[in-house]
């Protein structure tokens, strides 16, 4: 059996194998012979997510010594939505009338952000309001993200699309997104 050198999670899990016992999912990799001892986790969760310690103990000539590393496990976020209309829906709004969209970015690890779109141009990110709020699900995070469009006429057939910002969605090349399309009434005028 090799000598001192496990590694242990922050739920005490140490062990000197190369696999090891009780978790399959954790094992070893590396060369022993040339001290490599890399922690390999298949399957991550969020309870994976924590301190991890490598430790290597004492010897007859030298002190046990440590180094740990933290492993933040990231989720995308499950669901981008507007709140009370359908993704595509097209709302109706009499024109120099104020719209408040409501963006939800739901159940995310770490926290989500948003980016707003009229028209596929980018809204500037100062006429948004942002709240991050806990979700329902535990250790996930969820966004709120709220933009009040005055409409104009140029406003009618407008596209307005919320788009989720995360770094597990980097890989994704059209992202998550919701959107909602305007139709700008107005007054008849009585002759």
């Amino acid at each position: 059996m090799e000598r001192g050198k496990p590694w242990v999670n922050n739920k005490g899990v140490a062990r000197f194998e190369r696999l090891v016992p009780g978790y399959p999912r954790y094992y070893y990799e590396g060369d022993p012979a040339r001290g490599e001892h890399h922690l390999l986790i298949t399957g991550v969760t969020l309870t994976e997510d924590g301190e991890y310690q490598c430790q290597v103990g004492p010897t007859a000539i030298s002190p046990p010594i440590w180094a740990a590393a933290n492993v933040t496990v990231i989720l995308a976020p499950s669901s981008v939505t507007i709140v009370g209309w359908e993704n595509g829906a097209v709302v109706e709004v009499m024109v120099g009338s104020s719209l408040t969209l409501e963006c939800l970015v739901a159940d995310a690890r770490p926290a989500p952000g948003a980016v707003w779109y009229r028209a596929g141009r980018k809204v500037d990110p100062d006429l948004q309001e942002d709240r991050v709020e806990a979700s329902s699900l535990a250790r996930r995070w969820s966004l709120r993200s709220q933009l009040v469009v005055q409409a104009t006429a140029a406003d009618d057939g407008k596209v307005y699309a919320c788009h989720a910002l995360h770094p597990a969605l980097h890989d994704m090349p059209h992202g998550l997104h919701a959107s909602i399309t305007l139709s700008v009434l107005r007054e008849c005028l009585k002759v």
